[in-house]
């Protein structure tokens, strides 16, 4: 079996399709995200850099996470304070 010439590991950027593709979601869903999307225009193409697109994504990921971080904080502080209220 032959490996095929062009992988996501030596590709420099991808078309929209094919960031689609690769994330699991719609074409569309990429085209909504295109404003956020580290992006560039080749003529009246429009393709998306691998390594912006995984900068982006551990972006991403790193606010995903904080605002669960803050929000398990939140709920710990609201659990501690109503057991504290209920000792006095």
């Amino acid at each position: 079996m032959t490996e095929p010439a062009f992988t996501l590991a030596n590709r420099m950027a991808l078309s929209l399709a094919e960031v689609a593709e690769v994330l699991g979601v719609s074409e569309n869903h990429v085209r909504a995200l295109l404003p956020e999307l580290p992006h560039v225009h080749l003529g009246r193409r429009v393709v998306i850099p691998v390594d912006s697109l995984r900068a982006w994504l551990r972006e991403r990921a790193r606010t995903e996470r904080g605002k669960v971080d803050r929000a398990v904080d939140e709920i710990l502080g609201e659990i501690r304070s109503d057991k504290i209220s209920s000792l006095r």
